[in-house]
């Protein structure tokens, strides 16, 4: 009922479903009219946006080194190991 009452607007549930496709750029359209009107007045959904920037900003910020070698013996081992006790 709210959609038909305010089509111009997105919802709560719709923005936030929608947030992590505004902060990378990929809507369009009409979607993104709504989402922006709905985030211009939904200062629980500004505070929502905030927080995801700040997590991406922070995960962004990690160093990612290079993924460390593992010995063919110890995957065997590993594998080993968790087939008996899975049986």
């Amino acid at each position: 009922m709210e959609l038909f009452l305010k089509p111009w607007m997105a919802t709560c549930q719709e923005t936030g479903e929608r947030l992590a496709d505004y902060v990378d750029n990929e809507l369009e359209g009409r979607t993104l009219v709504r989402v922006r009107r709905h985030l211009a007045r939904c200062k629980r959904c500004q505070a929502l946006l905030a927080s995801l920037t700040r997590t991406l900003e922070e995960l962004r910020t990690l160093r990612v080194g290079e993924p460390e070698l593992v010995d063919e013996a110890t995957v065997s081992a590993v594998l080993a190991r968790i087939d008996r006790d899975g049986s």
